[in-house]
């Protein structure tokens, strides 16, 4: 018989003993868990098991009864299963599209997604040539200094980039890197008119990249697809003529996770 998995004990033992409240209530009847159940099935005493539901009810993992005083999850962990799902459900729609983009470009591929103040890339395809820009599932990047982030935040409203600009800044990451928020504010002006985003070096020298963003059926930005190389290879020009084959990408995408077909979105970006 196979040895169990090692697992390795968490660090914080207070999130650690929030987690075991979480799932008992998980495991609970649908009425709900009282203090006392809680208590005996995590071996914690009342009053830290107390101290800790009243937490997860302010954050709103766990919801307590008005008259029985029982417990029962919460809304927040339908909102983060709801995020989860969208992205295992986009990645999965995406894949065929970003591996054909792949094929046509001979490039890496990058599906990224907005994560608070920063962004995620779930799936990335690599082309056959041997010298080719290095990206993982995985991989973070902030927002102004990628071809796949200015994509995201020209489709974002003012309050909501001002937000990005004072949580997060916009650190110099090599000498092309736009440190300055009004000019990076024309600069996503003109992604918005001409319907992509391009990066020649601004997060990491020797590497370029072109991206657009995908909008939902809401209107909203799920996520953005960017091809990015080795600058010598990936000029300002090649990114222009392969621009037409990014964003047409990025719209079978949208409307595979339920975006209504558009015949002329792609001309429509660059209205």
């Amino acid at each position: 018989m196979a040895a169990p998995a090692y697992v390795k004990p968490p660090r914080i033992q207070a999130l650690a003993r929030a987690s075991a409240i979480i799932d008992v209530i998980a495991a609970g009847h649908e009425e709900g868990v009282g203090l006392s159940d809680i208590s005996r099935a995590t071996a914690l005493n009342k009053t830290t098991a107390f101290n800790l539901l009243a937490t997860l009810v302010t954050l709103r993992f766990i919801e307590q009864d008005v008259q029985s005083r029982r417990y029962r999850l919460g809304l927040r962990n339908l909102e983060l299963g709801q995020i989860v799902q969208q992205r295992l459900h986009i990645s999965h729609l995406a894949r065929p599209v970003l591996a054909e983009l792949c094929k046509k470009t001979n490039e890496t591929v990058n599906l990224g997604l907005p994560d608070l103040l920063d962004l995620l890339v779930t799936d990335s395809f690599q082309g056959s040539r041997q010298l080719h820009a290095t990206a993982y599932a995985g991989w973070r990047s902030m927002y102004h200094c990628t071809a796949l982030g200015k994509a995201m935040l020209s489709q974002w409203d003012d309050p909501m980039r001002r937000t990005v600009y004072r949580m997060s800044g916009l650190p110099r990451q090599t000498p092309n890197t736009i440190t300055e928020i009004e000019t990076l504010e024309v600069k996503l002006a003109q992604i918005r008119a001409q319907g992509y985003a391009i990066d020649v070096e601004e997060n990491e020298i020797g590497v370029s990249g072109i991206a657009t963003a995908i909008i939902n059926g809401l209107g909203e930005v799920a996520a953005a697809i960017s091809v990015s190389g080795p600058s010598n290879r990936l000029t300002e020009d090649i990114m222009e003529q392969i621009a037409t084959d990014v964003m047409a990408a990025a719209d079978n995408i949208a409307v595979s996770i339920g975006r209504p077909a558009q015949s002329d979105a792609v001309d429509s970006r660059r209205r």
